[in-house]
């Protein structure tokens, strides 16, 4: 049960293109929270052309979960996005940096998509564009492993705050 009077939690998701990563990410977290009326989930690419469809191999990977994201498009991040995001889960350290450089003050809600698994080979989540159907397959997986720790994360630091 959600109290319906509070705004909602706005969840941002980012990587470089957003028509491989961010797409998976937004489409398998808003199937993850999709009882969930107080969370709003987008996603962008900060070198996104705008309106561009998820790339047909992101699209087939997620269908085959029953997940649909082919009607999602391509955004370029701007910083009035950053500002109405209240948590930013980027895909690479590369991207966090980036966006910490676009707006400083972001750098306090944005964080690794893998940041709060606890143990990891690497911090990142590689991009799986030019790749084959294997490799997007295994990009979904380890962002959908990902997930219940941002959720877990997010309701957290959210119960802290309204604590105070």
């Amino acid at each position: 049960m959600t109290d319906t009077n509070k705004p909602p939690i706005n969840v941002l998701f980012v990587c470089t293109g957003n028509i491989c990563r961010s797409p998976m990410a937004e489409g398998l977290f808003r199937h993850h929270v999709r009882d969930r009326f107080d969370i709003q989930v987008e996603s962008a690419g900060l070198s996104a052309f705008d309106g561009e469809p998820p790339s047909p191999h992101a699209v087939q990977v997620m269908s085959e979960i029953g997940v649909d994201i082919s009607g999602q498009r391509s955004r370029l991040l701007d910083s009035w996005l950053i500002d109405q995001s209240d948590y930013i889960f980027v895909m690479t350290r590369t991207h966090q940096s980036a966006i910490g450089r676009m707006r400083p003050t972001a750098a306090e809600k944005t964080f690794l998509v893998k940041e709060f698994l606890g143990s990891s080979d690497s911090p990142d989540v590689a991009d799986p564009i030019g790749f084959g159907i294997s490799t997007y397959r295994s990009c979904r997986d380890e962002i959908a492993a990902a997930l219940p720790s941002l959720l877990e994360f997010i309701e957290k630091t959210r119960s802290a705050d309204e604590t105070i």
